[in-house]
């Protein structure tokens, strides 16, 4: 029994770790006045009226990305090594934490 919580304790300890990684997002202001934005180590961007509305999205598309990426590890993570990490903090993340991180408060 003490082996599974230590293995527990383990797992907890690196899903705290993972949660941590930082995300770099940039922002643009297009000419139309809507907001792009990109996360830079996981290759997302997306675009709205607002900055709010753009973080919801990127978010939204992070996690869409993050759950194909887990369904075909196979396939996507050949040649990506860097990117799973950033997976497991996506899947791991609330949508709040994830937009902390969004504005560079992991």
């Amino acid at each position: 029994m003490q082996a599974v919580a230590t293995g527990l304790n383990i797992f907890l300890e690196f899903v705290s770790w993972v949660k941590k990684i930082n995300l770099t997002v940039e922002y643009v202001k297009e000419d139309d006045g809507s907001i792009s934005g990109r996360i830079v180590e996981f290759c997302t961007l997306s675009n709205a009226p607002t900055l709010e509305e753009c973080e919801a999205k990127l978010i939204a598309d992070m996690r869409e990305s993050a759950e194909l990426f887990a369904d075909n590890f196979e396939q996507f993570s050949a040649g990506r090594p860097n990117e799973v990490l950033y997976v497991l903090k996506i899947l791991y993340s609330t949508d709040e934490e994830l937009r902390k991180c969004l504005r560079g408060k992991n």
